[in-house]
């Protein structure tokens, strides 16, 4: 449980300098991003689903699939549901100055640690659970051939994956 915590420690302390630096970035797509989505290079990152607007760049899960201007449309309908004020999304500023304040006390108290980690994991449970609602409402919108399309496309890219 301590290497855990040390992990969590850890990762906090980089995402939450990366985040820093992400907004001193240069955001060519700035017009197309929601202002409510933190810049990133969102071509290649592979977990950003919202993408940008260009009625070919859909999200990476439908490449190779031929969506119609309803369908693409009621799915960015469904994305923009999801996403929620950035404050809510990551490590809130509070969170992230409680867990310094833990840090950097003369005494660890472990138990406070494990109340602030367990209350982010339950955040990030709560958005995984979001996520994986809006995906399978997304998956309904698809018509019997598109979701064998997609089926027969998942298959190829586990294949390729190492065990």
């Amino acid at each position: 449980m301590r290497n855990i915590a040390a992990l969590v420690l850890a990762s906090m302390f980089v995402l939450g300098s990366t985040a820093s630096l992400a907004g001193t970035a240069s955001t060519i797509h700035a017009a197309t991003v929601p202002d409510n989505c933190a810049p990133c290079d969102y071509k290649n990152a592979g977990n950003y689903y919202y993408r940008n607007n260009d009625a070919g760049d859909n999200d990476h899960m439908f490449s190779g699939i031929t969506l119609t201007e309803q369908q693409r449309q009621q799915m960015r309908d469904l994305v923009g549901q999801k996403h929620q004020p950035r404050s809510s999304m990551s490590m809130s500023r509070t969170e992230r100055e409680e867990m310094r304040k833990l840090v950097t006390a003369k005494d660890f108290d472990e138990v406070a640690v494990k109340a602030l980690i367990e209350k982010m994991l339950r955040c990030n449970v709560e958005r995984q659970v979001e996520m994986a609602r809006i995906h399978h409402l997304i998956y309904q919108l698809l018509t019997p051939e598109q979701q064998a399309q997609l089926e027969q496309h998942y298959r190829q890219r586990m294949s390729q994956l190492p065990n």
